[in-house]
């Protein structure tokens, strides 16, 4: 009935008295959770789903969410952690390769980055375009032949992809 702060005592009394209750529906961390989220109250959705996380190894829906709060704020360790949990549970879903490979670029462990955005090419992710060109801009200080085939597979992919028309005129410009 959407009275979201009405069901928030009774969703923590369901978790005192069944604390290890997890699984579907009647997942009481899930539902308080989700009054956390219509509520806006976005770091105490958090604290419940993180909870959740650590009590089940099996709550992908949660770590797929705890990694959107992270990127909205900016916790890009937070980012990298739950989507290293949610390819615990699934690895060959394509959205948390995605998130970790960000997470690892902005925190600066290339490697990582590289090795997530290439698994990511091989699950047929909604935009490969975006990964192509991630690993053209990671991969160009060491392996520049690599780094331009994926530049030109990004705009293969995306043939209007700004970024990459700029990268490749910058490198087009370096040789000259």
């Amino acid at each position: 009935q959407r009275k979201w702060e009405d069901a928030k005592p009774i969703c923590k009394v369901l978790i005192r008295l069944c604390p290890d209750r997890i699984d579907g529906n009647a997942n009481p961390y899930l539902m308080l959770a989700s009054c956390h989220r219509h509520l806006e109250e976005f770091t105490e959705e958090r604290e419940v789903l993180e909870i959740l996380g650590w009590i089940s190894n099996d709550a992908y829906d949660a770590y797929l969410r705890l990694i959107e709060l992270g990127e909205e704020a900016e916790d890009w360790e937070a980012v990298r952690a739950n989507a290293e949990r949610a390819l615990a549970v699934n690895p060959l879903l394509p959205r948390p390769h995605r998130h970790l490979a960000l997470a690892s670029e902005i925190q600066g462990l290339e490697s990582s980055a590289i090795e997530s955005w290439s698994t990511l090419l091989q699950l047929d992710p909604e935009d490969p375009a975006e990964a192509h060109f991630h690993l053209a801009t990671l991969l160009e200080p060491n392996e520049k032949e690599v780094a331009k085939r994926h530049l030109l597979m990004a705009l293969e992919e995306a043939p209007r992809f700004r970024q990459a028309h700029r990268m490749l005129l910058n490198w087009k410009n370096e040789k000259e």
